[in-house]
C-alpha cells in the first residue's frame, strides 16, 4: 500500500496541472467561440462565471466524500468528470451547450481540489507545506501553459486544442480512481472559516490582476495585446519556486513573517506597477505572484495541519476565496476607467487588509 500511496505523489501533481490548464485554455479561443457561435460579446462572461459557480457548490460535498470513499478516488472522480465534459466542448450543438458543460467541468474540478490536496497531505504529513508548496506550483505552471493555448489553437483548430487536455484529463481521472483509497474524519474544519474570511481580499486581488493586468498593460502602457499577456504572465512563473516556498514554510520557525510578510510585499509591488518602467514590470508581476504563492500556501498548510479532515479546511477557505474574491475583478475593470491608478491603490489595500486580517487570527488562535 505505501508504495501505491508514493505512486500517487507525482499523479496528483501532474494531475492539478492539466487541470488548471482547464482552468485557463478557453480564454484565447474564446473569441473564435463567440464568433462561431453568434454570441454577443457581452456574453462572454457568462462561460467563466459557469464554470466557477459549478466548482464552488461541490467543494465542501467533496471533502466528506473523499473522507468516506477515499480522497484520491474522489479526486480522479473529479478529473473524469472534468475531462469528459471538456472533451464534448467542441461538440456542443450550441451556446447554451457549452455553458452546461462547462458547469459540469466546474462540478468536476470541485471535487479534485480540495480531496487531491488530502492526499498530498496524507503522502507527506511531516512535510505538508513542502506538500502543498508542489500542489499550488502545479496550478501556476499548468496555468502558465494555459496563457499561451491560444498557439496551439492556431495550429491544430480550437476544438482539438479544447478536446485534448481533456481526454488526458479523463485518463488521469481514471488512474486516479485505482488508487488505494486514502480516507480521514468525516468532520468539517470550522476554524477554516475565519482562515478563508482573511485570505479572500488578496486572492481576489491576486486574481483580478491575472485576469485584467495584460489589459491594463494594453491600455495605459500602449503595448500590443500579445506582449501584454506575456507581461502578465510573469505571475505563473513564480509556480516554479513553489516547492521551494513550501519548504520554507516547513523550515522557518517564525512562520509569522510569510503569512503576513508575504501580503505586504505584495502589496508594495501593486502600488509601484502604475509608475515603474515597462522593463520592470514583469519582476513586480513576478513579485505579486510569488508572495501570494507563500502567502496562500502557508495559510493551507496552517489550516489543515489543524483539522481532521484536511480536504473540508481546503474546501472552506478556496469556496469563501472564490465566492468573495470574484467581484473585486469587477472593481478593477470599472476603476481603471475612472483613473489608471486606482485598481492598483485597490489591490494594495487588499493584500494589506489580509495582512492585518491574518495577524487577527494568528493571535485569536493563539499560533506561532
Amino acid at each position: 500500500m505505501i508504495s501505491r500511496g508514493l505512486n500517487l505523489f507525482p499523479l496528483v501533481l501532474f494531475s492539478r496541472g492539466v487541470y488548471s490548464l482547464m482552468w485557463f485554455f478557453l480564454a484565447p479561443v474564446l473569441p473564435a467561440i463567440l464568433r462561431e457561435f453568434r454570441v454577443d460579446p457581452a456574453y462572454a462572461g457568462l462561460l467563466p462565471a459557469a464554470f466557477i459557480i459549478g466548482a464552488a457548490v461541490t467543494q465542501i460535498p467533496a471533502s466528506y466524500l473523499g473522507a468516506v470513499y477515499g480522497h484520491d478516488k474522489v479526486a480522479g472522480l473529479g478529473m473524469l468528470i472534468f475531462g469528459v465534459s471538456s472533451a464534448l466542448l467542441p461538440l456542443s450543438p450550441s451556446w447554451e451547450w457549452l455553458l452546461l458543460l462547462r458547469a459540469v467541468g466546474g462540478v468536476g474540478a470541485g471535487l479534485f481540489f480540495s480531496t487531491a490536496g488530502a492526499v498530498l497531505i496524507a503522502l507527506r504529513p511531516r512535510a505538508v507545506g513542502s506538500a502543498l508548496g508542489w500542489y499550488n506550483a502545479s496550478f501556476n505552471i499548468g496555468a502558465f501553459v494555459g496563457y499561451y493555448w491560444g498557439f496551439v489553437a492556431s495550429a491544430i483548430g480550437w476544438r482539438a486544442a479544447i478536446a485534448l487536455p481533456g481526454l488526458l484529463s479523463a485518463a488521469l481521472g481514471v488512474l486516479l480512481l485505482r488508487g488505494v483509497g486514502i480516507k480521514t474524519s468525516t468532520s468539517i474544519s470550522r476554524s477554516a472559516l475565519i482562515y478563508g474570511l482573511a485570505s479572500f481580499p488578496f486572492w481576489g486581488a491576486v486574481y483580478a490582476a491575472n485576469n485584467l493586468t495584460a489589459t491594463w498593460l494594453h491600455l495605459f502602457k500602449g503595448i500590443s495585446e500579445d506582449l501584454a499577456g506575456a507581461l502578465s504572465s510573469a505571475a505563473m512563473i513564480s509556480g516554479f519556486f513553489g516547492g521551494f516556498v513550501g519548504r520554507l514554510y516547513d523550515r522557518v520557525k517564525r512562520k509569522t513573517y510569510l503569512l503576513i510578510g508575504a501580503p505586504i510585499l505584495a502589496a508594495l509591488g501593486y502600488i509601484t506597477i502604475p509608475s515603474a518602467p515597462l522593463e520592470v514590470i514583469p519582476i513586480l508581476v513576478f513579485l505579486y505572484g510569488i508572495s501570494f504563492n507563500a502567502y496562500i500556501t502557508s495559510v493551507y498548510t496552517t489550516a489543515s495541519k489543524r483539522a481532521e479532515n484536511p480536504a473540508s479546511a481546503l474546501a472552506i477557505i478556496n469556496v469563501l476565496n472564490m465566492a468573495l474574491g470574484l467581484h473585486f475583478s469587477y472593481a478593477f475593470s470599472w476603476l481603471m476607467t475612472q483613473w489608471a491608478k486606482a485598481p492598483w491603490l485597490m489591490l494594495s489595500a487588499l493584500a494589506l487588509l489580509s495582512a492585518f486580517s491574518t495577524y487577527i487570527v494568528i493571535n485569536r488562535l493563539k499560533i506561532y
